[in-house]
């Protein structure tokens, strides 16, 4: 079902956004493979646009796994190398399409496993609990951690720093396709409930 993603809309605005039954939202700071991690889990090259360029997706962008269900990417937070005001306009469209919606959605934010979370990774984790909105992490880059580090570790680590379950953290590298395999269920079974 995820290899027949397709592109469905860019937005600036998530009230331009029509009503969907159900939305994974993808969250994570500038340049850790948000885009990358959505190819390897629809098992496609190119479907999101990828870049070494932090900062490069601008816009909520929306794919349509099937009617009305979507996998959401958010701009990244954080480092990008755009003006303030551009800045602002970015953080009210994570608020707008997270927040404000109302609809069925999950949220997972993508951190680095190899740098660990950031300040900025905890601070979207407090905003989201805050508002009471569930969420999950993706440790992404998986295969820049020592071969000696087993996933089981990664995913304990991450869990503790969020405080959340270990069931919530799913340990994968977008470069090299692996670790997606659960995360492929997770998703599906969201989509689907």
């Amino acid at each position: 079902m995820l290899n027949k993603t397709v592109f469905f809309r860019a937005a600036t605005k998530a009230d331009s956004l029509p009503k969907s039954a159900a939305e994974v939202i993808f969250s994570g700071r500038s340049n850790v493979g948000k885009s990358s991690v959505i190819n390897a889990l629809c098992l496609q090259k190119n479907l999101a646009r990828t870049s070494k360029t932090p900062g490069r997706t601008r816009s909520i962008n929306v794919y349509s796994v099937s009617m009305r269900k979507w996998i959401i990417d958010l701009p990244g937070y954080g480092f990008a190398k755009v003006n303030p005001r551009e800045k602002e306009l970015w953080k009210d469209m994570m608020e707008e399409c997270i927040i404000k919606r109302k609809s069925n959605k999950a949220v997972y934010i993508i951190v680095d496993a190899f740098v660990g979370p950031t300040e900025l990774d905890f601070d979207m984790a407090e905003w989201l609990k805050r508002y009471s909105i569930l969420f999950k992490i993706i440790a992404n880059k998986c295969d820049k951690v020592p071969r000696d580090v087993p996933e089981n570790e990664i995913r304990s680590k991450a869990a503790e720093c969020f405080g959340t379950d270990k069931s919530n953290v799913f340990a994968v590298s977008a470069k090299k396709k692996n670790g997606f395999d659960k995360l492929r269920i997770d998703v599906l079974k969201f989509l689907n409930s």
